[in-house]
């Protein structure tokens, strides 16, 4: 099959990477607005068991997140694919991995801002917690990449950018020891699983122990 469809559908992806940073602040402020308005005590008041508190606010919102994430990855592919350049064909839903690409693009918008969730849990302040999301999830990518290549496949913000929004892993293109491999499509998105399952357990833990 003709390579040019991969990278065209990088570029059509990758106006999505600002919508990642939205979801996952408003992420945060799901749970943290409560703490800096105060109501969270009126909440706790009305639903006793927190973990059921989180639990419900990740149904909720996630489900939100996730249809707002779909209907912004699949205009971004039309609109994006519209404006290419001349030269460049725009990808077809219907070639190899393209549809998946799409479809697991908008996802993203959940797990990232499931991700920003179960940090707003953590941390309880919103400035902080949105410094740590922003922080871990689009600055130590690049550090770490920096100082350890084979770890920088594992960054949320690159497993968007090069496993899940293509259709097959993107490579820096430079030498093996200095490019790091990425990781398959279906593994990035597992481990964007994790890691917002990860942040969500520690919320609720954290949430079922500290006063309000």
């Amino acid at each position: 099959m003709d390579q040019a469809p991969y990278p065209a559908l990088h570029l059509v992806d990758a106006g999505l990477v600002p919508g990642l940073l939205l979801a996952g602040v408003f992420g945060v402020l799901v749970l943290t607005g409560e703490y800096s308005s105060g109501t969270i005590r009126a909440t706790l008041a009305a639903i006793p068991g927190r973990r059921l508190l989180l639990a419900a606010k990740a149904a909720v919102f996630g489900a939100v997140a996730l249809a707002a994430g779909e209907v912004a990855a699949f205009v971004s592919f039309f609109a994006g694919g519209a404006t290419l350049p001349h030269g460049i064909p725009a990808p077809a839903l219907g070639q190899p991995g393209v549809l998946r690409a799409v479809l697991l693009s908008g996802t993203s918008f959940c797990l990232i801002g499931l991700l920003g969730l179960g940090l707003g849990a953590i941390i309880r302040h919103s400035p902080a917690a949105i410094g740590v999301l922003v922080g871990g999830v689009y600055v130590v990518a690049q550090v770490i990449g920096a100082v350890a290549h084979g770890v920088t496949a594992y960054m949320p913000i690159l497993i968007v950018g090069n496993s899940i929004s293509t259709t097959k892993p993107v490579s820096c293109g430079g030498p093996a020891g200095q490019c790091p491999q990425p990781l398959p499509a279906w593994t990035g998105f597992g481990m964007l699983c994790l890691y917002a399952v990860a942040a969500l357990a520690a919320g609720g833990w954290l949430l079922s122990r500290r006063d309000a």
